[in-house]
C-alpha cells in the first residue's frame, strides 16, 4: 500500500491516498494484475466543524481491501470555509483522482458520511461548475445531511449557509438532475442527530429523475455508525452489512 498526501484548495485541505502497488512492474512475471482500478473518494462527516477520523481511514482500508484505489478528502471546515470552498475542493479532489494512472476514469465513486454526505451530494450536483473533470460515476450517501429546510441538521446548516448563503443551492433534494450519478443511500430510522427524512427526501428526488438507486433504512442505530464495528467505536453487527451491500450496488453499476 502506498499512502501519501496531496494538497488542495487555498487553505489546509488535502487528499490522503491509499493506493495499490503496481506489482505487474516489479518482477511478478506470468501473473495477472489489474491495469486500472475503480476508485473511491471518501468524504467524512463532522458537521462542517471538524473531520471525523472514524469515517476516514477505516473506510478507506475497507474499500482498499475490496480492490479500490482510495482517497480521503480532508476538506475545509469551520472558519477555513471563509477562505476555501469545500465544494470546489471536492471537485479538485475528483480531478486529481481521475488523473492517476492506476484509476479507471469512468469508475469513480464518492462516499459521504453525515455532513460529508451533504458535501458528496453537492459535489455530484455542482462539482462541474468548478472542474470539467469532477463528474462522478456513482455516489454512496451514509446517514447524510441533505436538506437546508425542514429536517435539516442545524449545526451543519448554520456553518455552510453562513459561508455559501443560498439555501436552495445547498438543499441537495432540490437540485437533482437527470445526469445525477447512480446513488446508494443508507441511514437508520432512530438517528437522533440527522433526521432519517433527509435520506427519504433524497431518495424521492433521485427516483423522480429516474436515477438508478437503492435505499436501505435500518430499523435501529445511532448517528455516526461509520462501519458499525468495534474498530470504529460503535458496534452494531446488523448494520455492518451496508458495506457489502454498497459494494454489490457498485458492482451492478460498473
Amino acid at each position: 500500500m502506498k499512502i501519501f498526501n496531496h494538497k488542495l484548495g487555498k487553505k489546509d485541505a488535502f487528499l490522503r491516498f491509499y493506493l495499490h502497488a503496481d506489482l505487474s512492474r516489479i518482477g511478478y512475471s506470468g501473473m495477472s494484475f489489474p491495469g486500472k482500478r475503480r476508485a473511491v473518494l471518501i468524504i467524512p462527516g463532522g458537521g462542517y466543524n471538524h473531520i471525523s477520523e472514524r469515517e476516514a481511514e477505516p473506510v478507506a482500508i475497507s474499500f482498499f481491501e475490496k480492490g479500490y484505489e482510495c482517497a480521503v478528502l480532508y476538506y475545509s471546515v469551520g472558519e477555513d470555509m471563509a477562505h476555501s470552498n469545500p465544494i470546489e475542493e471536492a471537485a479538485e479532489a475528483v480531478s486529481v483522482l481521475r488523473r492517476l494512472e492506476s484509476v479507471d476514469e469512468k469508475k469513480i465513486t464518492a462516499i459521504g458520511f453525515s455532513a460529508g454526505g451533504h458535501l458528496a451530494a453537492m459535489l455530484a450536483e455542482h462539482g462541474c461548475e468548478f472542474s470539467n473533470d469532477a463528474e462522478l460515476n456513482a455516489l454512496i450517501l451514509a446517514y447524510p445531511v441533505i436538506t437546508m429546510g425542514k429536517y435539516t441538521h442545524r449545526g451543519s446548516h448554520d456553518l455552510i449557509v453562513s459561508v455559501l448563503s443560498n439555501e436552495v443551492y445547498l438543499s441537495a433534494e432540490m437540485n437533482v438532475s437527470s445526469s445525477f450519478p447512480p446513488t446508494y443511500i443508507w441511514a437508520t430510522r432512530t438517528d437522533e442527530t440527522v433526521d432519517v427524512r433527509n435520506s427519504l427526501m433524497m431518495y424521492e428526488a433521485v427516483i423522480e429523475k429516474g436515477i438508478y438507486s437503492e435505499l436501505h433504512i435500518y430499523p435501529e442505530g445511532s448517528h455516526g455508525l461509520s462501519l458499525a464495528t468495534v474498530e470504529t467505536g460503535r458496534c452494531l453487527p446488523y448494520v455492518t452489512s451496508w458495506l457489502d451491500d454498497a459494494s454489490r450496488f457498485l458492482d451492478s453499476v460498473f
